[in-house]
């Protein structure tokens, strides 16, 4: 790749980004979009065009007609000098398809050696290779998710694994137990108790000529959580969705008072679906996932239709739980809104990061900045052991 406009990679994306902002698709970038991209081409090789155009490709796009010209824009911006056929028909072929053959033939006509010597020769000028590859494992599934609004396909079935399903149960069971070992802060009347009330003693006492033959007592009950689990189900969590689905099945068999949900660019409750499935003497599956499975993400918009529609399950006895890897370009507001508000209602909120668990990763970007503040509890579970410990002397607000 040579011949950029401008000297650095991060002065090229700034214009590249001005350059899109003014076409007629209008795209809506911003400084956060530029950074993104940026972690976006830490995970792949800067010297591939094709793995450069397509990771800022899912980065940029918010739409069908943005993916459909971008390929194009591209081509325009960073290879002004390079000619491209029938580039005015955009839509009669798939997007990309003459820029990658293009690839295909200049790489197969080049000559290794002279490629590597005339990216000695340009130094650190554009999108040119390091001579150290970038890795970081965190940004890996920034790849897979389109990091906007735009919805995948119909869902198909999810299956549920069963393997190790057992050692899941007895963690789901433990999870509870602690939960529910807490006492309220409320006081309940009880035949034995902490404090003696008065008031209930006299009422008492008038059935016994005034003796005060039977004493009335409170304490503080024991507590009986409501969980709500909230899984992402977007693209980039698919390597992480069977062990929360599977621990999800098993907290609702050893637990009546436990709602899931799922998202993607919807939500959905999956409450029934589960109830069904741990009856079945097959593998359980989900079905009619719709745009809460398999799509992008949008997780402040999600947890904030949580709050609004389903506000009668979090209350003062509620643990949330939300299973998300964070990566979302939403508004940050929302985002924030939607926290507070469960954080106000519940009892507890706890977040499950996958990608804690990755080098490198830093909590403080992307979404995560804005939640972390709200947690309760922010940490990854991947095997039933971590997962038996997530309410482990977690300290209940309510």
């Amino acid at each position: 790749m040579s011949d950029f406009p401008h000297g650095s990679l991060l002065e090229n994306l700034v214009a590249f980004s001005e350059h899109l902002r003014h076409t007629a698709q209008r795209f809506n970038l911003g400084p956060q979009e530029v950074q993104d991209s940026l972690l976006a081409l830490e995970a792949v090789h800067l010297g591939n065009l094709q793995e450069v155009r397509q990771a800022l490709k899912l980065v940029m796009c918010s739409n069908l007609e943005q993916e459909r010209v971008f390929d194009d824009l591209f081509f325009q911006f960073f290879l002004q000098s390079r000619q491209r056929s029938s580039t005015s028909n955009i839509q009669s072929a798939p997007p990309g398809a003459q820029e990658e053959a293009q690839e295909k033939t200049q790489v197969a006509q080049s000559n290794p050696s002279e490629s590597s010597n005339s990216q000695e020769d340009q130094g650190n000028k554009g999108l040119v290779r390091p001579d150290h590859d970038i890795k970081a494992d965190w940004a890996l599934p920034l790849l897979k998710a389109m990091f906007s609004r735009t919805a995948g396909a119909e869902a198909q079935e999810v299956e549920i694994p069963q393997e190790d399903l057992e050692a899941m149960l007895q963690a789901a069971t433990q999870m509870v137990n602690q939960v529910r070992l807490g006492r309220s802060r409320g006081w309940v009347l009880a035949s034995k108790g902490l404090r003696f009330h008065l008031r209930r003693t006299l009422r008492k006492a008038l059935h016994t000529g005034g003796d005060p033959i039977y004493p009335a007592w409170q304490q503080h009950p024991k507590r009986q959580p409501r969980f709500l689990f909230v899984l992402d189900g977007s693209r980039s969590m698919q390597d992480y969705t069977d062990r929360l689905l599977q621990f999800a099945l098993a907290l609702r068999m050893r637990c009546n008072r436990v709602e899931v949900f799922v998202f993607s660019t919807q939500l959905q409750r999956v409450t029934r679906q589960l109830e069904k499935a741990k009856a079945l003497p097959v593998r359980p599956r989900l079905s009619r996932l719709g745009q809460a499975w398999g799509g992008g993400t949008s997780i402040g918009e999600n947890l904030l239709q949580l709050e609004r529609q389903y506000s009668g399950l979090i209350r003062g006895d509620s643990v949330v739980i939300v299973a998300s890897d964070g990566l979302d370009t939403g508004a940050t507001e929302i985002l924030d809104l939607a926290l507070r508000k469960i954080y106000q209602r519940s009892a507890a909120l706890i977040w499950l990061n996958p990608l804690l668990n990755s080098k490198d990763y830093d909590p403080r970007a992307n979404c995560m900045k804005t939640a972390l503040p709200y947690l309760d509890r922010f940490c990854s579970a991947q095997n039933p052991e971590e997962f038996a410990r997530l309410t482990h002397r977690l300290k209940m607000r309510k």
